[in-house]
Order: C-alpha cells, then sequence, then structure tokens
C-alpha cells in the first residue's frame, strides 16, 4: 500500500510540474506534446524490436 500511495504522490506532482510548464512555456509544450511524445514512442517501439527481433534472427542464422 505504501508503494501505491508514493506512485500516486509522484503522478501528481508531475502532473503539476507539466501542466506549469504548459502555462508558462505554451509553444514548447505544443512541441513536446504533439511531435516530441510520438517521436519517442515510435523510438521505444524501434529499440524493443530489435532488442526481440536480434536474437531471434541471430538464433536461426537469419542475420
Amino acid at each position: 500500500m505504501r508503494i501505491t500511495k508514493s506512485m500516486r504522490k509522484f503522478e501528481y506532482e508531475f502532473d503539476v510540474k507539466a501542466e506549469r510548464f504548459l502555462w508558462k512555456h505554451p509553444v514548447l509544450g505544443f512541441l513536446s506534446i504533439f511531435v516530441g511524445m510520438p517521436i519517442f514512442v515510435l523510438a521505444c517501439v524501434c529499440i524493443s524490436t530489435m532488442v526481440i527481433a536480434f536474437p531471434i534472427a541471430w538464433f536461426f542464422g537469419w542475420f
């Protein structure tokens, strides 16, 4: 229960800081949300796919 409470506190504090950033810097906030986050998600998907696919390809001799 303590871990859940600390995670909720961290999430709340992050939301407050993100909202404050968006109010102070609307252009940077817009770019980070609608440009930066999709690029970050695509990079994470690409890296995780490589981590899974390269060992399988190496094991089967495709690489």
